[in-house]
Parts: C-alpha cells; sequence; structure tokens
C-alpha cells in the first residue's frame, strides 16, 4: 500500500531510500502561495512584487466591464498542485466602493455597477484578494487603482483682464496689447467641471484675427507684422477668441471650446505717412504790383491727430522769384507779394511738413502774363543835357535815356527827330544814344534829339536830348615799355624801386603827363619824372609781392589819363635768427655703439632761403658729432657706462649767437649698459693627475672668474662643462662655485688623459663667456684578468638596412668580450674609416658590446646603395690577443624603399610655353580608333619599385569614355567615335595618373592632357622640297621647335604625305621625293586650337 501526505493529495513512495531522490520529491510537495502575473511586472521567485493595475471611469457614466491596465486581473497557484482561484475585493477607499464595483470571483472580470460622480470620489483603491481553493486557502493580493474622471459638463471659461486694448500700429511680432492703465491683457481659463483637487488641463487659444494671438504666458499680443492703423485700414480691430482643452490634433481629437470672448484693440498711430500734396496745373497771373492770391495748396496726411497737423512753407521759387512769394503756414494760401513782370516763369517748390518731420512737395508753375495796357512809358526826366568829344571814337556812348512803363511792359526807343546828319544812333532796347558817324564841332556844335519810348501795346511819351560837341583834348597818354616789374631788398625806405614813362601825342599843355599812384600803397612816384621809390620798411616776410596802379594824366583842362600796373617783388633778406622751439631734448644710447643716431634737433628759420648751420656748443665733441646741416647727433666712437652714465650737450646755430630763448637746446644723453665683458678666469689651470679608482663626488679643482660689467645680471657668472669628447661623461662642475668633480668611475675608459674644458659665462644679454682648459691625467692601477680576450669574430661583416631608417637606427650589434664579463673593463667602440658623410657612429653598451648604429636619416639607395665601414677596439693593451682581432670592415647594404614619387616627362614645348600638360589633337571625323598622344613617367627607384603603370582618371563630363590609354606604354587612343562631342565642351581635358610599384604599396603622379579635334578648317600644309618623308620625320621634332620658336603657338604634327600639286589646275601630281608636312596651331593661352584663316594664324604663320 502505498501513503498519502498531509492533505492526502499526492502519494509517496516509502520504498525509496535514495537520499537525492527523497530530497527531490519533497521539495516538490511545498505549497506557494498564489501569484498575479502580468507582463513588466518586476518578478521575485517567479511572482509579481507588490502587483498594482489601473483603470479609468468617466463621471456620471456607467462604463460595465471595465478596461484593466496593463492587462485583466489573473493570478495562478504556484505549486504543482494548480487549484483553482478565486477573486474578490476585500477592502477599499472610499468605502463605498463596493456600491460601484464588483469582481467575477472565477474570472477575476471587473465591472461597473453603478455611475459615479467625480464630486463623490476622484479616485478607488481598491484591495484585490486571489485566493486557491484548497484547505490551507492560501492567497495573495493586489491593489486596483480606479480614477474617476470628470465629464465636460460645463465647457472652460475665458476671464481677461480687460476687453479693450490699446498698441501702436507698426508694433513688432510679440508686442503687448495694453489695457487703459497701460498693463498687459492677460486672459485666463477656468472649468467648473474642475474639483481642487483636479489636475488642471493645458488650452490652446483661437482667434478670428490674425493680428492678435496669445502668448505662452496667457497675455495678448500682436502675431503679424505690418498692423496699419491708417486708411483704408481699420483703427479698430473687432475679434474674439476662444480656449480650447488640448487634446491629440493628430488624432483628430479636438478639445472643448469656450463661450468666444469679444475684444477690441484699439490702433495707436503713430506718425509713419509723409503729407502729400497734389499735383497743381501750371496758373498764370497776370503783371503787375500787389499782393494777389495764386492758389490754396492743400496737403492730406493719413496720420490722426496731431500727427496729421500739416504745416506749409515754400522750399525753393526758380529765376530768384524767393522774394516775390509767401505762403500762409496754416492755411496753404500762395500769395504774390512783389513786382511780376509780363512774360516771368516761376516754378514754386511748396512743402508741407507734419510734426514729426515727414514732408510732401509739390511745384506750382506760375506765368506771368501780361496786364491791361492803359498808361503810356514816362522817361526819368524830359530833357536831357549831355556834351561830347568832337573826337569821341564810333559807337562810343553819348548818354543813356530810361523811360518806364506803368505796366511793365517791355518799352523800345527811337530817334523821331533831330537826327538828320544820321550822327547818332540809339538802342532800341537799352536807350544807349552813341556816336555812329565821326563828330567836327566846326561844322555843327549843338544837336536836339527827340527820343520815343513806346510799350507793346502803342502807347508812347517823348523827351529831348539837348548834345553839345566840344572841342577836347584828343589824345591819351601811352605807357611805353610795359610791363613794368621792378625788384627791391626788403626793410629799406626811400630807395629806388623803378621808372616809369608815358608819351601824349597832343600839342602844349594836352601833352604835359604827369604820374601819380594811391595813397594806400608802401610807394611815392615823382609826378614829372615817374620815378618810383619805397616810402616804408618792406618786410617780406609779411608781403612777397606788391601789385598796384600808376596813372598818367595830361594838363587839359579836361585832361585825359591812362593807367599801367606796377608789379614790385620784394627781395628777402636774412634778417631773422633761427630758434629752437623744443629746449630739452631725451635720448637713449646702447654703449659700445659708434656712430648710434642719438636724436634730431630742429631750429626754425623764419627766412625763405633758411640757413641753419648746427654746432655742438657745449659737450664732449670728441664723443658726439652733429650733422651741420640736418641736426642728426651721432656718436663718434662707443661709449662706455662704466665710465659715465649720462651726458649733457648744448647744441646751437652758427646764425644766431645771441643768449634769448630758442638760441639753444639741450640734449640729455643717457647711456644704457649692454653686456660687454666676459667673465675672466682668475688664474690658468695647472695639470692634475687623478687615479682610474678614485670615488666618484672626488674634487678635482676649483675654478673662479669675475665679471666686470656695471649691473646685473650682465656681472653674475655661471660654469659649465663644455665640448672634448668624454669630459662631460666624466667630470662635473658646480654652475655657482666652479668647483669641479669626478662624475663617474674612470676606470670604464681606456683614456688616460682628458681636456675638461669649462665655460664661464654671465647671465646678460648677449651672453658673453670664457673658456679655460683643465688637463687630467688618469693612472690606471687596476689588473688584467688573465681569462678576458676582447676582440671582433669576424674579418669582415655585411648587413642590410632600409633607405628610411629613422635617426639612431640600431644597424648591429658586435659581442666583443670573450670570457667572464666584466662591467669595468674599459672598452671603445669607433669607425675608423668610410665614415666621410659622418652618417654613421659606434659606441660601447653596458655590456661591453660594440654598437653599430645610424646616425642620421638620410641615406638613399639611389645615391649610394653600399658604404664599407672600418670598426676599431680600444681597451688595455693586455687584454688584446695575437689571435683576436681589434678591427673588422663591415659593408653596410642600402635596401631600396619606394620614396619617389613618379614625374612627367614633357615635350619641349613645355619649357617654351611654361605649361606641364600634354597638348594632342586627331580628326574629329576620323572612325577608326587612332593613337592621339603618349605620355611618359619616370621614377628613381630601382627594380618594381620604379615599374610605371599609366591610367586615365573618370571626369565628370564623361569625356574619358572616349579614350583608352596603353597601362604600360601611356598611349593614349580613341575608343569611340568623336562625333557627339559638342563644340562647347572643347578642348577634352583629361586626368592621366602615373602610378609606380603597381602590386604594392605605390606614389602617384597626375598631369592634364588637353585634347583638341582636328577639322579642315584646322589644318595647313607646309611643302618641303626634295626631301623624302622618312628623312623629314627624322627631323619632325626640330621643324616643331623651330615653329614654335617663330610663332610663340604650340604645333602639333598630323600626318606625313608625299607632295601632292596640280599641273594645269587639272592633272594631280605625286612626288615621293618630297614632302607635305600635314600641322596645326594651338593658342597656348586658350588651348584651343586655331582656325587657318583665324587673326592670329596670318600674322604668325601664313607670313
Amino acid at each position: 500500500m502505498r501513503p498519502w501526505n498531509v492533505d492526502g493529495m499526492f502519494p509517496i513512495d516509502a520504498r525509496s531510500s535514495d537520499h537525492g531522490t527523497r530530497s527531490q520529491l519533497l521539495s516538490s510537495l511545498i505549497e506557494h502561495d498564489p501569484s498575479f502575473i502580468y507582463q513588466g511586472c518586476t518578478l521575485l521567485d517567479g511572482s509579481c512584487l507588490h502587483p498594482e493595475y489601473h483603470a479609468t471611469v468617466n463621471s456620471g457614466v456607467l462604463s460595465g466591464v471595465m478596461n484593466i491596465q496593463p492587462e485583466k486581473i489573473q493570478a495562478v497557484d504556484m505549486d504543482s498542485l494548480n487549484y483553482q482561484i478565486n477573486y474578490k475585493f476585500i477592502s477599499g477607499e472610499p468605502t463605498s466602493y463596493k456600491e460601484y464595483f464588483t469582481i467575477n470571483p472565477t474570472t477575476g472580470v471587473v465591472r461597473q455597477i453603478k455611475p459615479v460622480e467625480s464630486n463623490v470620489a476622484k479616485k478607488f483603491i481598491i484591495i484585490v484578494q486571489a485566493e486557491e481553493q484548497s484547505l490551507k486557502k492560501r492567497f495573495s493580493t493586489a491593489k486596483l487603482y480606479v480614477n474617476v474622471k470628470p465629464v465636460d459638463a460645463a465647457p472652460p471659461v475665458i476671464a481677461a483682464t480687460a476687453t479693450e486694448g490699446f498698441v501702436d500700429e507698426n508694433s513688432p511680432i510679440g508686442t503687448r496689447v495694453l489695457d487703459v492703465n497701460k498693463n498687459p491683457i492677460k486672459l485666463t481659463v477656468s472649468d467648473r467641471d474642475l474639483g481642487p483637487d483636479d489636475n488642471v488641463p493645458q488650452y490652446e487659444f483661437e482667434s478670428t484675427s490674425s493680428f492678435f494671438d496669445v502668448d505662452s504666458n496667457g497675455l495678448l499680443v500682436v502675431s503679424e507684422e505690418n498692423l496699419d492703423r491708417d486708411p483704408p485700414n481699420p483703427g479698430v480691430f473687432r475679434f474674439q477668441i476662444v480656449a480650447r482643452e488640448k487634446k491629440n490634433p493628430a488624432l483628430g481629437i479636438r478639445g472643448v471650446a469656450s463661450p468666444p470672448e469679444t475684444f477690441s484693440v484699439i490702433i495707436n498711430d503713430v506718425n509713419d505717412n509723409s503729407p502729400k500734396l497734389p499735383m497743381i496745373p501750371p496758373i498764370s497771373v497776370k503783371a503787375g504790383e500787389g499782393h494777389r492770391e495764386i492758389v490754396n495748396v492743400t496737403a492730406t496726411d493719413n496720420d490722426q491727430g496731431e500727427n496729421a497737423a500739416v504745416t506749409y512753407s515754400i522750399y525753393h521759387v526758380s529765376n530768384n522769384g524767393r522774394s516775390k512769394f509767401r505762403i500762409d503756414p496754416q492755411s496753404g494760401v500762395l500769395d504774390s507779394v512783389g513786382k511780376l513782370n509780363a512774360g516771368e516763369q516761376y516754378s514754386i517748390t511748396v512743402q508741407a511738413t507734419d510734426t514729426g518731420g515727414k514732408y510732401g512737395q509739390t511745384i506750382v508753375e506760375v506765368n506771368v502774363v501780361p496786364g491791361p495796357n492803359t498808361r503810356s512809358p514816362v522817361f526819368a526826366q524830359s530833357v536831357y543835357e549831355v556834351t561830347v568829344s568832337e573826337g569821341a571814337a564810333l559807337n562810343s556812348t553819348v548818354a543813356t535815356i530810361s523811360a518806364t512803363d506803368p505796366e511793365n511792359e517791355p518799352v523800345s526807343y527811337s530817334i523821331i527827330s533831330g537826327n538828320d546828319l544820321r550822327q547818332f544812333g540809339i538802342n532800341d532796347k537799352t536807350g544807349v544814344i552813341s556816336v555812329i558817324r565821326k563828330l567836327d564841332r566846326e561844322d555843327l556844335t549843338r544837336y536836339q534829339l527827340l527820343i520815343k519810348a513806346e510799350d507793346e501795346g502803342g502807347l508812347s511819351s517823348t523827351a529831348t536830348v539837348n548834345i553839345r560837341v566840344s572841342d577836347i583834348n584828343d589824345k591819351n597818354p601811352e605807357f611805353v615799355d610795359l610791363p613794368y616789374e621792378f625788384s627791391v631788398k626788403e626793410g629799406l625806405i626811400g630807395v629806388h624801386v623803378g621808372k616809369v614813362h608815358a608819351i601824349d601825342a597832343d600839342e602844349g599843355i594836352n601833352a604835359n603827363v604827369s604820374y601819380s599812384v594811391p595813397g594806400e600803397v608802401p610807394f611815392t612816384i615823382n609826378p614829372q619824372t615817374g620815378v618810383v621809390m619805397t616810402s616804408t620798411s618792406l618786410d617780406y616776410e609779411n608781403q612777397k609781392e606788391y601789385k598796384f596802379v600808376v596813372t598818367a594824366m595830361d594838363g587839359a583842362s579836361e585832361p585825359r589819363i591812362a593807367t599801367a600796373t606796377v608789379t614790385v617783388h620784394v627781395i628777402d633778406t636774412e634778417d631773422e635768427l633761427p630758434v629752437f622751439h623744443q629746449p630739452v631734448y631725451e635720448a637713449k644710447v646702447p654703449e659700445n655703439t659708434p656712430d648710434f643716431t642719438v636724436t634730431q634737433v630742429t631750429a626754425d628759420d623764419p627766412d625763405t632761403t633758411k640757413k641753419i648751420t648746427y654746432v655742438i656748443k657745449q659737450g664732449p665733441n670728441d664723443l658726439f658729432k652733429i650733422d651741420p646741416s640736418t641736426g642728426v647727433i651721432k656718436t663718434v666712437e662707443g661709449l662706455d657706462y662704466e665710465m659715465e652714465s649720462q651726458y649733457v650737450l648744448i647744441v646751437g646755430t652758427l646764425e644766431n649767437n645771441t643768449t634769448k630763448p630758442g638760441a639753444t637746446t639741450k640734449i640729455m644723453v643717457n647711456i644704457q649698459d649692454i653686456n660687454d665683458i666676459p667673465p675672466v678666469f682668475l688664474n690658468i689651470p695647472r695639470p692634475i693627475t687623478l687615479d682610474n679608482n678614485v670615488a666618484i663626488g672626488t674634487k678635482v679643482t676649483t675654478l673662479m672668474a669675475t665679471d666686470s660689467d656695471g649691473t646685473s645680471p650682465g656681472n653674475k657668472v655661471r660654469y659649465e662643462i663644455v665640448g672634448r669628447g668624454k669630459a662631460t661623461k666624466y667630470f662635473h662642475i658646480d654652475p655657482d662655485l666652479g668647483i669641479l668633480t669626478v662624475r663617474d668611475d674612470l676606470s670604464k675608459e681606456t683614456d688616460s688623459e682628458y681636456q675638461v674644458d669649462v665655460k664661464a659665462f654671465d647671465l646678460g644679454d648677449p651672453q658673453l663667456s670664457s673658456i679655460t682648459s683643465v688637463p687630467i691625467f688618469v693612472r690606471h692601477i687596476k689588473s688584467v684578468r688573465p681569462d678576458v680576450v676582447i676582440g671582433f669574430s669576424e674579418d669582415t661583416y655585411t648587413v642590410e638596412i632600409p633607405e628610411d631608417a629613422p635617426d639612431n637606427t640600431l644597424i648591429k650589434s658586435f659581442s666583443v668580450v670573450s670570457g667572464r664579463s666584466d662591467q669595468q673593463i674599459p672598452v671603445r667602440c669607433s669607425i675608423q674609416s668610410g665614415n666621410d658623410d659622418g652618417l654613421f657612429y659606434a659606441n660601447t653598451t653596458g655590456e661591453r658590446n660594440c654598437e653599430l648604429r645610424l646616425a642620421v636619416g638620410k641615406l638613399d639607395y639611389e645615391t649610394k646603395p653600399e658604404y664599407i665601414l672600418k670598426l676599431r677596439l680600444d681597451t688595455l693593451a693586455d687584454y688584446f690577443k695575437q689571435d683576436n682581432k681589434s678591427t673588422t670592415t663591415v659593408k653596410v647594404q642600402v635596401v631600396d624603399v619606394n620614396d619617389n614619387v613618379p614625374h612627367f616627362i614633357f615635350p619641349s614645348y613645355a619649357q617654351l610655353f611654361k605649361k606641364e600638360k600634354y597638348f594632342g589633337a586627331v580628326a574629329k571625323d576620323k572612325k577608326e580608333l587612332k593613337t592621339v598622344l603618349q605620355v611618359k613617367a619616370e621614377d628613381k627607384d630601382s627594380g618594381r619599385l620604379g615599374t610605371m603603370e599609366y591610367n586615365l582618371v573618370p571626369d565628370s563630363k564623361g569625356m574619358s569614355d572616349y579614350f583608352m590609354i596603353d597601362n604600360q606604354t601611356g598611349s593614349i587612343r580613341t575608343k569611340r567615335s568623336l562625333d557627339s562631342i559638342k563644340d562647347e565642351d572643347l578642348p577634352i581635358r583629361l586626368t592621366v595618373e602615373a602610378k609606380d610599384n603597381p602590386s604594392g604599396k605605390s606614389n602617384s603622379a597626375f598631369v592634364e592632357v588637353v585634347i583638341n579635334l582636328i577639322q579642315e578648317a584646322n589644318r595647313m600644309v607646309l611643302a618641303i622640297k626634295d626631301v623624302g618623308a622618312e628623312t623629314v620625320q627624322h627631323k619632325e621634332e626640330s621643324i616643331v621647335d623651330l615653329l614654335e620658336q617663330r610663332t610663340g603657338l604650340i604645333v602639333g604634327v598630323e600626318k606625313l604625305t608625299a607632295l601632292e600639286s596640280t599641273k594645269d589646275n587639272i592633272t594631280l601630281d605625286t612626288d615621293p621625293e618630297s614632302t607635305d608636312f600635314w600641322f596645326y596651331t594651338i593658342d597656348p593661352t586658350t588651348e584651343k586650337i586655331l582656325l587657318r584663316n583665324s587673326t592670329t594664324v596670318e600674322r604668325l604663320v601664313l607670313v
């Protein structure tokens, strides 16, 4: 029989005696609590830890079966018995949850059984129990959170701080709209559906106006540019705004909107419009005087209030008529205020300006037309009395009469009687009466002319002109020997300046000439002789030249005069002394610098001819010199700061020996100390002998040096060991104290003598130094070990090194010590010969091996592929045996590497035209494949490293598709017909790559190939008589070179054929003994092939 476990549910095999099997069986009998299971929970031993479920119901709505998240409520029995699970609510908050929710005990489905209002509860927390249906009733619990979502029973409502606002026109986007109290208008949203603990949803505002919106802070702002108040735009914007709860627009879900709130925004006027004036048609105004209204100008301004207030002004009037018009600044009435004459025209620019300074203009054209003609012209006087000389010249003026028309019409003049002999004429426009025939007083002494003045309307008046003919002095004096130009020195009074002379052709008293000059000039003239003299002292610096008029007058009762201009040049004399305007100069001069420019002094001489001679009046003339012309002061020799740190010079001029201020100037010269004295050792070191086993740190000697410079750091001395082989390795000197000590074991070397060069240097700039040599002799007292032998094992070694090896590369290490190793054996390894270029060096390692190394990484296989070096060992003589070698030969073979870039070899035209390119051409009409040209490159590397491979580089235009290149020879050939190539794509430009070492790491070079297409218009033939084509082919390169040098064009050869000619223009004759040399030319600038009939070819080739 099989006994049962405690619950009587599972049989246990009592016959089992295996302990391990029994433990496994008992483990399977342990029972577990039920576990809630859903995806995404935190697991512990396969069960969800602290399980939670969530659901949402709408306020006042009966949902029925509820949607539980993250998935439906479900629990499982975790043990193998897998009992049935029952579900129930065991508690919850608020406690009224049982009225609204139930759970199916078998399936765990949760159902809402009664609508719940959000004002009753916002959230339910219900404890769900899952219990297994066993005797032990094991169970687990989980929390169910039910959120009650409010229903939008009432829409949101907008509340605004004001519904009427103000904003300036043209405000930028984002400008806040202000209320009447200048505060921003703020909009808030409330919702009666929300309780105090509800989360406030987000709202978005929608405006019916594109010009205004609500920003993220709830402020009413401008949302569009060009906000304009001016007509035809409205001055007040009225619009509505609603608030809508944000939902998910992407899913087509829109929230509930608030009732619209109406806003009025008044646009504040900004003075942004200029006044506008209308175009006014031309206006005709009758001639006359007095105040008359011409036109009323009215401007319009789209601004408002004060910004639209306009004042009027006259900006400009043509024809110098500004004083004849005025405008009322307020009304814009334009009046004439001056006399207007018929025929005059005026363009009046009227300007209207608003309070902001903006303005507009218009032009009023005014034409003056004749007025009514009712009155005749009026003469200035009714009778004119004039006298005219009988010698008056023809066309000379007798008198000018004038009449004025009351209506300002033009007046014309005429002689109506008294001019029977036609001896006078009158200008009909000006009223000038002039002599038109020669007068003779003896024939007629008086004339009475009746003059008529008539206006354009035919009204006239008359005046009488009585003319008396006088017997006159009819010859004027005449100056001779013109022009008069004299010179006189400044500062002289009463000296002769020059003489003028005039003659008079009259006789008697009428021929007596007297002279005079204006009273304001500094000169006098003798009335009878015409001699001009100075009346005051002239000053060249004040005035260099005088011009005045001399009058010559004859002695007649009615004298005649003549005038002439006299020019007097004032001669400058040296009457001014040079002066210095700068009393003191300061300069710095470095010591020991001869011919150093200290400074330049400057004196001023007011004279025109400046004469200044600079001299040093006080100061050491042996140390300083001055250029007498320029004032540049220089040192004669180097100055010594240690002797004198400052000098004072007094500089003056030879011309000014006074003691007045400015006669001299002072120069303060400060000497700058420089480091010019090197340190000097106080004694010469004597030879010193040391044993090779002295202790490291042993004092050898003390060196002392001093520096005589005047200032620090130039007189601070330091010490160091320099030069001379191994001295720096085995000896040390204290940089401050100069104590020389041993720094390494002297028995390491075979040397018996050291020359220790010690440099004493100062800390100045530039740094100066002195060197002394300390001879040190070393006694070698260490015994030689008999079991140690030193020497090279081979007479000759062969080693390899790549040519690009860097500095200090180890070439080979030689083991040269046999027997028991002794680190104290002195061994030295050196290169005895073969290192002429200094590329190698040898040294001894700490293990007493000899190393051969590359000193400088400058090997070049192409220059020198092999070096033969001879190495030498040096040690104590007893270590060398007869059968050992102290020298050996090392053959260093340089291994070639690919370190050279290919370079192209160009034809001769490349050097002539400075173009590293290849030029070629091929007939466009050729259908068969044809060789165009060949490129060639070389590489300095050897063997396979110098092997070339050529490739065409693809281009963006696809031109490389028309050609192919031989990879080994570089020959370029056509690959297909060239007919499809357009003229604008010419010349064809290809890029060829030359690559070395094709099978390994390679270097490349690139070159441009320019290919033109040959057509019939490009071909030219050079006929070469009595020379066959084969011979010409050998001379082809020379012929091309000659043509290129003569023409300055790139020349290409298309083909060579037997010479062809025609007889009688009918028969074609071929001469195989002569050659037709077919060629073409390329412009080296444009790189395009040239036409045979082009100007360039005709000028340079076909001559």
